[in-house]
């Protein structure tokens, strides 16, 4: 028996995973993984697998921090090597934080969002990926890859055998 050859998931396939996203929106953060409930409470790797499943690409859960390991040996996500390029529907992993990436795929009403700075001036963030936040912070939401941290994350885009 020989092993599927296995691809990207194409950005226009991966549209379905910010769809199901945006649906995510306002759900309260809680810490509970696969028991997150859309519309009730959720964390980053529960919302992620969740929305991930939904959408057609199923993996089996994995907290944020050990999601990494799993993807390298479940052979249904490869990691972006550093000049590769971000698309719709890549995972983005931190330690112990995910997110999803929906570049310029948002509705108009979640591509910005209007912040105001210490100075009390407004400005508007251009928002380009999906998470849950932290306990006590902010509900599941559009955010800005550029303000969200610091450090770069690891990508890793979903793997299909389909031709």
């Amino acid at each position: 028996m020989t092993q599927a050859t296995r691809r990207d998931i194409t950005a226009n396939e991966a549209q379905p995973i910010i769809n199901e996203a945006a649906t995510w929106k306002g759900t309260a953060y809680a810490l509970r993984g696969a028991a997150s409930v859309k519309g009730v409470a959720g964390d980053c790797s529960g919302t992620t697998y969740l929305i991930y499943r939904t959408a057609g690409f199923p993996y089996e859960y994995q907290p944020s921090g050990m999601f990494p390991a799993y993807a390298q040996r479940s052979g249904l996500f490869r990691q972006l090597a550093a000049d590769e390029t971000v698309q719709v529907g890549d995972v983005l992993s931190w330690p112990n934080h995910m997110a999803i990436y929906a570049g310029a795929a948002l509705q108009k009403e979640d591509a910005t969002t209007q912040r105001v700075n210490a100075n009390g001036r407004s400005w508007t963030q251009h928002n380009d990926i999906f998470t849950a936040t932290r306990p006590n912070g902010p509900a599941f939401m559009p955010a800005s890859l550029r303000y969200w941290r610091p450090d770069p994350p690891k990508i890793y885009r979903y793997q299909t055998s389909a031709p």
